[in-house]
């Protein structure tokens, strides 16, 4: 084993001992501006470790999160065709049978929860059932947090301040969202659009 391999276990291990408060995540992000804020998002409620090409290592961690997952990215991963690093790696994690939460990215958020898709459509959400059978997990980022917490409470969504974003992503006709949520003026608007019901707990 190489020293820097030796010593990051070594990290790893101190880590997790040290710090048992917070559920330590690795996750894995295209670095746009949506899946930067869903990061620093993550960050309020995980310890967060982000993945870095050439690091393979998947220890000690509570969950492994592939943020902004677009359709190609679906597609190749699907078929067994890796066509990037963290394709990559997640062909790396499925052989290994370790479980993976894929958040979509805005276009395929839609893809999941369509009610009458298309023929397109159809093959798309098939190349999604065959990652959920290989050990992939499909959430969307509006419920993320309280997926990884178990929240007692149930919010749809538990962050200080809910973004159009997230309103976007979400695919409910009421929402529970904690009583100091704060709403951005584009998730208003959008909530009103979309005629969502805001329950606050």
């Amino acid at each position: 084993m190489e020293v820097q391999a030796l010593r990051r276990l070594i990290q790893e291990v101190v880590s997790t001992v040290v710090n048992t408060e917070k559920k330590r995540l690795l996750i894995v992000h295209p670095h746009t501006i949506i899946s930067n804020e869903q990061v620093e998002t993550l960050k309020s409620y995980f310890q967060v470790e982000e993945w870095q090409e050439g690091n393979s290592s998947e220890m000690f961690y509570d969950a492994k999160v592939f943020l902004e997952v677009d359709q190609t990215f679906i597609v190749s991963s699907a078929q067994g065709l890796p066509h990037s690093p963290a394709s990559l790696f997640l062909s790396e994690l499925l052989l290994k049978n370790k479980p993976v939460l894929l958040v979509p990215d805005e276009k395929m958020s839609v893809i999941v929860a369509m009610k009458e898709p298309n023929a397109y459509i159809k093959m798309l959400q098939q190349y999604m059932e065959n990652l959920k059978s290989y050990g992939c997990e499909f959430q969307l980022f509006s419920q993320l947090i309280p997926y990884l917490n178990d929240d007692p409470t149930n919010y749809d969504i538990q962050v200080g301040f809910i973004t159009e974003e997230m309103i976007r992503s979400y695919q409910g006709q009421e929402l529970k969202i904690p009583v100091d949520s704060k709403l951005t003026p584009l998730a208003q608007d959008l909530i009103q659009e979309k005629g969502i019901i805001i329950q606050r707990k």
